[in-house]
């Protein structure tokens, strides 16, 4: 064999080599990528799933509540006034507050999920 042919031979095994890794990346890219979008789903899928079973607590809880003071001031719709202003008064707290309650630890954990090893946000 010649030196040529053994060149030619090398050159086509670098080759090989090369492009096995290239797709060996790219399919753990996507090994990454669909473990990262199976959690992000997961996570949301629970997420919604406790909103509505909290929700519907929520409801009757607050109905419950309105009865009770409504018995107790002789006045049904004092009682649905009285728990309605309360999540008036709920809702703008909240809104006032959005930034710290509800944007920053949204973005932490989006952070988190994408970022498992970055953990400088904390700190920010």
């Amino acid at each position: 064999m010649s030196r040529k042919e053994k060149f030619s031979d090398e050159i086509t095994d670098i080759k090989q080599e090369l492009e096995s890794y290239v797709q060996n990346r790219i399919d753990l890219t996507k090994l990454h990528i669909a473990e990262d979008l199976s959690k992000l789903t997961s996570g949301l899928a629970l997420r919604l799933l406790l909103f509505y079973i909290a929700f519907f607590v929520l409801l009757f809880l607050s109905m419950a509540a309105a009865y009770a003071i409504g018995n107790y001031s002789d006045s049904k719709e004092a009682g649905f006034i009285v728990v309605s202003g309360f999540y008036l008064l709920v809702g703008i707290v909240l809104y006032l507050l959005r930034g710290i309650i509800i944007n920053k630890p949204i973005i932490k954990s989006f952070i988190h999920l994408f970022f498992p090893n970055y953990n400088n946000y904390d700190k920010e």
